[in-house]
Order: structure tokens, then C-alpha cells, then sequence
């Protein structure tokens, strides 16, 4: 039986976590003896409770800090990793592969890169601040078996930096919400055309010039939800006018998607975005901004119509291209089930656990 340790800051259900979580229920138990580590508080406990009752073994440090587990040793971590003697580490994120990076000992040292970090970084830390922790996780990487890059168009960046470096796409389960949500509780008529954001509403998502875009181009029958908080709120709703649902964050978006027609995103930079592989399982047709990532999805959809992507200044145009396109909710469900799921995701990342 081969001991696998996945290693993430704290387990949520969003982004990487939800990559995290479906490798974990789609790995047979018994082949893997499947443990995870999280580094820092923020753990969702009913995530946590979910996976011990499962038999998954989660440990959770409690004395780490970020500045030293950068800087110097992380004791706890490497006393759990030596103690389980695992087979492979999975880390995801910068923090799990420094710590990953450091460790002196016969375990296969495996990571998923979730995003394109020249531009993520960047964005997020600014100029200089992004220059030392670009410097310090490329140098982590080099040091893991694989680098797994979370798309085609991540690799395609990464690959010019990295020699050890692949791609394997993220997948998802099949999506179910947890509760029902009708278009009368979000004030919107049931013959409307209904759009829908999910996600952080800061600068990166570049969701108050969505916003600003959609109140000048939509027409009378259609209609925006915006899920999500953050740093850009309240810009957000000045800019909002009566077609506009801000709807905060919800625990489950997919009962919201599941009253929508289009998932829309104006993002500056991702790596595989989980919240359009969900609306793609909900049937949702896409109309994205046109970066890499993006462009990828859309382009896979070689025998169904899966929508558009737009760029700073053809915003209109590529939306009445969509209002033109029939949206075949079924096919585009499919599609993601049998091109994108987790399962794929899986049985993919197996042949680098076992080679």
C-alpha cells in the first residue's frame, strides 16, 4: 500500500483545496493509505470531520508560523513526515513546497502549480515583493521530482523555467447543491437570460469592469448575479445598476448556477479555474475573458458550443455572439464529465505517485 501525504496551508472547499479533496475521494483506499497535513489555522471543520470519518488521516499543525517556515525549519511538519514515513508528499502551495523542498529524505516530492505565479504574484504583492517569492518558490521547485502544472496554458509559461515540469488538467465531481434557490428569490423574471460571477470580488478578478461593462451592453431580459465579497465590494455595487444581484458570499454556489444561463468572468489571470469547471457541470455556457487559461477551456470544446472570449475592447461584440449561439445545456455537462472530471484528474496524477 503506498502512503501518499497531501500538504496545504488549511483545507477549504474552494480552488486548490477542492483539487486537494478530489484526488482524495477518488484514489482507492485500497491501494493508498492517504493522509493530510495542513500547515495553519483556517481548516474547515466539517471538511476535517468529513475525511477522518473516511479514514483519512488529517494531521494539523499548530505551531507554525508562515515568516519562519519561509525563513527556517518547520519542526512539527518534518517530525510528521519522518514519523509516517510516506511513500509521496503532494504539496500544494508556495509555503507546502518550500517546506517539501527541505526535506532530506527517500519520500517522492510531488507538486501542483495552481497558477501562472508571474502574474499572480505580481498582481498580489507588487513588483518587488513578488521578484523575492518568485526567486525562492522557483528554487523550491526545481528541487521536487514533478512539477504539476493545473493546465496546458500554466505548463506553457512554466515549462521555459522548470525542467521538471508537466500538466494535468483539474477535474471536478459531478456538482449537486446543497439546497434550491428560485430566480423569484433573487427578484428575476423566470424568462430572463441570467449571468453569473463567483468569486473574489479584488482587483485580479477585474470585476468592477465587468460590472461597468454589463450595465452598458445588457438588454432588458438579462440579468447579473454576483457571488463573492472582498476588496472591491462596495465599488461593486455603485457601479451596479437594477439588473445587478449582489449577492455576497454564498456557501453554495451551485444552487445559484443552477437557476443561470452564461458564467461570466473578466479575470486577469488564472490557472484552471475551478468556478468554471463547475458552471461547464451545471450546463452553464461561458463568456470569459480572453486569457490563456480561458482560452484553453473554450478551445477544448471542439463538437459542442461552449461560448466566448472576450478582450478589453470587444466586450459587446463577443456578447452578441453568444446571444446568437444556442447554449445546449446537456452537451456542455457532458462534455465536462467526460473531458474534465476528477476522476481523469486522478487516474493522471497516479502514474507520477507510482512510476
Amino acid at each position: 500500500m503506498l502512503k501518499v501525504g497531501f500538504v496545504t496551508n488549511y483545507i477549504v472547499r474552494n480552488g486548490p483545496g477542492n483539487v486537494i479533496l478530489n484526488l482524495i475521494s477518488n484514489l482507492d483506499d485500497a491501494r493508498y493509505e492517504i493522509s493530510l497535513i495542513t500547515l495553519f489555522e483556517g481548516n474547515d471543520t466539517y471538511v476535517v470531520k468529513n475525511l477522518r470519518n473516511k479514514g483519512v488521516r488529517v494531521y494539523e499543525c499548530v505551531t507554525l508560523n508562515r515568516t519562519m517556515c519561509i525563513l527556517s525549519r518547520a519542526a512539527e511538519f518534518e517530525e510528521i513526515v519522518q514519523r509516517e514515513n510516506f511513500d509521496v508528499i503532494h504539496s500544494h502551495g508556495f509555503i507546502g513546497d518550500i517546506l517539501s523542498s527541505r526535506l532530506n529524505l527517500p519520500v517522492k516530492r510531488i507538486t501542483t502549480i495552481h497558477n501562472n505565479m508571474y502574474e499572480d504574484y505580481l498582481d498580489t504583492y507588487g513588483y518587488a515583493k513578488s521578484r523575492i517569492f518568485i526567486a525562492l518558490h522557483m528554487a523550491a521547485l526545481k528541487k521536487l521530482d514533478e512539477c504539476v502544472c493545473c493546465s496546458k496554458s500554466v505548463y506553457d509559461v512554466m515549462k521555459q523555467h522548470l525542467p521538471n515540469v508537466s500538466f494535468i488538467r483539474n477535474g471536478i465531481e459531478p456538482t449537486h447543491a446543497h439546497s434550491v434557490v428560485t430566480r423569484a428569490e433573487v427578484n428575476v423574471p423566470e424568462d430572463a437570460r441570467v449571468f453569473l460571477y463567483a468569486g473574489v470580488l479584488n482587483s485580479r478578478k477585474n470585476i468592477v469592469w465587468l460590472i461597468e461593462n454589463f450595465v452598458q451592453c445588457h438588454e432588458n431580459d438579462e440579468y447579473l448575479l454576483v457571488l463573492g465579497s472582498g476588496e472591491k465590494e462596495a465599488e461593486c455595487k455603485a457601479k451596479a445598476d437594477d439588473h445587478i444581484r449582489m449577492l455576497g458570499f454564498q456557501t453554495d454556489p451551485i444552487a445559484y448556477m443552477n437557476i443561470s444561463d452564461v458564467y461570466v468572468s473578466a479575470s486577469k489571470s488564472e490557472g484552471f479555474s475551478i468556478s468554471v469547471l463547475e458552471a461547464l457541470s451545471c450546463g452553464l455556457g461561458l463568456l470569459l475573458s480572453d486569457i490563456p487559461s480561458h482560452r484553453e477551456v473554450v478551445e477544448m470544446g471542439q463538437d459542442v458550443y461552449l461560448g466566448e472570449v472576450f478582450s478589453l475592447d470587444n466586450f459587446k461584440f463577443k456578447l452578441d455572439a453568444l446571444r446568437k449561439k444556442k447554449i445546449d445545456k446537456a452537451e456542455i455537462s457532458a462534455f465536462q464529465e467526460n473531458e474534465l472530471s476528477a476522476k481523469e484528474m486522478t487516474k493522471q496524477y497516479e502514474n507520477f505517485y507510482i512510476s
